[in-house]
């Protein structure tokens, strides 16, 4: 790798949730360096507050938010199943109608909806078309909102022409701290920020989008019973939930911290949801 190399964009990763808010936040008062852009990935299936907490930044900041899309991660399964075209594989839990055996589909929705079409716009914003080769001596800089407590997600970036930086971790900033430094600042929380549909919902927040959340949830439902079959070369049933059970027979816990994940030693990757 060329260490001579010149910085050419500085990014920021922006999920609209609690971490990368905060370092858009801090760079927007100054208290981080300047940045040339964010760019949020629209899955098309965000819950509304996702939606009005990305306008509500828009109107702060003054540097530009790129709102990306690759399509609506909903409809796309859906029409998928409806057409026995290739599914856009999530990592939704199955269950062997036969056997009973229990699994997990591999996890490729973060790379598709969320990873390509923010790369897509950075080579746009550089000027470099699609298969282009990059510039051996030149590098963008993305940050990405990984705090203290998550130390463990950090990684580089897939592409060499793409430096990742933490800087919350440079600023030794836990979760909490990010919360701390929006409530000294008054600005609104936000809330979490996942797709609707995202099987690594923990019970706690499948009970709050259920009481707090009614018709997002009631569209959970309803997606959970339209991937439960007909998945191309996919044979096993599909959940939403660890048990396998349908959504709305689920009785959750509402006191519990774990991510569904933990069960099968998995992780969302960083910049799904922070």
């Amino acid at each position: 790798m060329n260490e001579n190399r010149k910085k050419i964009l500085t990014v920021i990763s922006l999920g609209v949730g609690v971490q990368s808010s905060t370092m858009l936040l801090m760079a927007a008062k100054n208290e981080l360096p300047n940045v040339d852009c964010a760019i949020f990935a629209d899955t098309g299936y965000e819950p509304k507050s996702v939606y009005n907490y990305l306008n509500f930044l828009k109107k702060i900041v003054k540097f530009p938010i790129y709102q990306v899309s690759k399509g609506n991660i909903k409809n796309d399964m859906i029409n998928s199943i409806k057409n026995n075209t290739k599914f856009p594989t999530a990592p939704f839990f199955t269950q062997n109608a036969i056997t009973g055996k229990k699994g997990m589909l591999r996890r490729q929705c973060t790379a598709d909806y969320k990873i390509f079409p923010i790369r897509k716009k950075l080579r746009e914003l550089c000027n470099v078309g699609y298969r282009k080769r990059f510039p051996n001596d030149k590098y963008i800089e993305q940050w990405i909102g990984i705090s203290t407590d998550e130390i463990q997600r950090m990684k580089p970036a897939r592409d060499p022409y793409i430096k990742n930086r933490h800087p919350l971790i440079e600023l030794n900033m836990s979760r909490q701290d990010c919360i701390n430094w929006m409530k000294k600042n008054e600005f609104p929380l936000p809330e979490k920020s996942a797709c609707i549909m995202c099987p690594y919902h923990n019970d706690a927040y499948w009970h709050f989008m259920k009481t707090e959340r009614p018709s997002e949830f009631e569209d959970a439902v309803k997606f959970d019973k339209n991937i439960r079959t007909g998945a191309k070369n996919i044979k096993d049933n599909l959940f939403l939930h660890k048990s396998c059970k349908p959504l709305d027979e689920v009785e959750f816990n509402k006191k519990e911290n774990d991510k569904q994940l933990d069960m099968f030693n998995n992780e969302c990757e960083a910049v799904c949801g922070v």
